[in-house]
């Protein structure tokens, strides 16, 4: 099985990466929990190998895989626990974050030109100086969405509530800037072969 990494972040954390070789015919027989008929190929690998990755990590906390369902915001959780998960896609490569008490996000983008056709929808007037710079622009996107997964609610604009700063060479700090909503979290980034990958809580 192609498991890229499967890293501990804290005794509370923790993260994994699959890069997808299996076909199209092998992946189903991998599958931990019955998985929606009607999607496409590419679209059932990502669900398939996202519930792969989440059940590895209960693995790691031993905690019981029940399956995962979704929230009325699309957000995953775990089916009778009360742990938080996050997971990413951007074929062939997924990605999962599990922590047992905060809500979590994680985001696994390669820099592409999407991320500069569309960058003054995301980019905070703070974050200019990189309109210019493709690989932090997908960070800065990548960051984002991470805050976006943490949140959990519809309505929250890339652009004009949240606001990304880089602190280092591998972390973010990340603002809400949504009037009630106001919060601060950590985002740590990292690059997995071509991919740019940022999880936080």
């Amino acid at each position: 099985m192609p498991l890229l990494l499967n890293k501990q972040i804290d005794d509370q954390s923790a993260y994994a990466v699959w890069n997808i070789q299996e076909t199209f015919l092998e992946l189903p027989y991998l599958s931990p929990e019955p998985f929606p008929a009607d999607l496409n190929p590419v679209r059932q690998a990502e669900w398939i190998v996202g519930r792969i990755l989440v059940k590895t990590l209960c693995e790691k906390f031993n905690i019981p895989f029940n399956g995962i369902s979704k929230e009325d915001n699309g957000k995953p959780y775990l089916e009778g626990l009360d742990v938080h998960i996050s997971i990413s896609h951007s074929f062939p490569i997924a990605a999962a974050m599990i922590h047992l008490q905060k809500p979590c996000g994680i985001d696994m983008e390669r820099p592409r030109d999407k991320h500069d056709y569309v960058k003054m929808k995301y980019l905070h007037s703070s974050e200019m100086e990189y309109k210019d710079d493709l690989q932090k622009l997908c960070t800065i996107w990548c960051a984002k969405e991470v805050i976006y997964k943490i949140f959990g609610r519809k309505f929250l604009s890339l652009k004009d509530e949240i606001k990304v700063t880089f602190e280092t060479d591998s972390k973010i700090k990340g603002e809400i800037l949504k009037k009630g909503h106001e919060d601060t979290h950590q985002i740590h980034y990292e690059w997995v072969k071509e991919y740019l990958l940022a999880f936080g809580t």
